[in-house]
């Protein structure tokens, strides 16, 4: 009975890292960076932490999206990329 308990404490545990470490993820990693391609509108952001490329777009989509993971400070949208500054969507 002691060995069945231990088993089901341990499993609670690991249970309760794996929620703990998604909900981290789910709140600190965010899209930054990304649009651009086709006359999209563009949008860069200011991040506290760590930003990464990424590799998935073609040249032809646009510039590379990039992700935060951090907090997002602050957000910037372009017409164009490198064009006049617009209203970001929500």
């Amino acid at each position: 009975m002691v060995m069945g308990r231990r088993h089901r404490v341990a499993l609670g545990v690991i249970a309760a890292l794996v929620l703990a470490v998604s909900l981290g993820a789910f709140l600190l990693v965010s899209e930054c960076a990304y649009g651009g391609g086709m006359g999209a509108r563009y949008r860069t952001c200011g991040c506290l932490g760590v930003e990464r490329e990424l590799y998935d777009a073609r040249p032809v989509d646009g510039p590379h999206k990039t992700v935060c993971v951090g907090i997002v400070r602050s957000r910037t949208c372009y017409l164009m990329t490198g064009g006049p500054i617009v209203e970001c969507p929500r």
